[in-house]
């Protein structure tokens, strides 16, 4: 096949693949279109959204006593006490020397108590009566920030997404 034929023959052929999926033709012996990598890539659209629900919830946790990350330590170390910082590293899907620099700061205000486990290399993590009054004072904020960000999904957009996030979270 001449160059020029397979020019012809691929800009149809790429008109085909773009009826069919939707999207706009390139021309042949061009780039590849950039566009659909906006549009089809997971991992830049993943980012994309979580920087822009990053940003909602930092903005009402801002005012607060709490961090958002903070805010989350205190969940996951709540949602099972006692919990090691292992655990709540793997609930998070972080690692344990991000956990215990967020975890410090609220060990050293009197959030969260911290013991030895059985192996001394072990810490064992529990809320404190202070560090539950603190989280019942955040919730509010965390509540207006998920009202904000699923705001625009209907009906079950939110179940059926949510479904998928923790399918590809594993």
């Amino acid at each position: 096949m001449t160059r020029y034929r397979y020019k012809r023959h691929r800009a149809r052929s790429v008109a085909r693949t773009a009826r069919h999926r939707r999207i706009r033709p390139r021309l042949a012996g061009t780039a590849p279109d950039l566009e659909q990598v906006i549009m089809f890539c997971p991992g830049y659209n993943l980012g994309k959204a979580f920087k822009r629900v990053s940003r909602l919830f930092e903005e009402e946790f801002r005012s607060g006593e709490l961090t958002l990350s903070q805010f989350a330590m205190l969940v996951n170390i709540g949602v099972r006490e006692p919990a090691t910082g292992t655990d709540v590293a793997e609930r998070l899907g972080s690692d344990i020397s991000t956990v215990s620099r967020t975890i410090e700061p609220l060990v050293e205000r009197g959030l969260v108590q911290q013991a030895r486990g059985s192996d001394r290399r072990v810490r064992v993590y529990r809320l404190t009566d202070a560090g539950r009054a603190a989280l019942t004072r955040a919730l509010p904020r965390w509540k207006r920030a998920k009202s904000a960000v699923l705001a625009p999904l209907r009906g079950r957009g939110w179940d059926t997404m949510l479904a998928n996030l923790r399918r590809l979270a594993g």
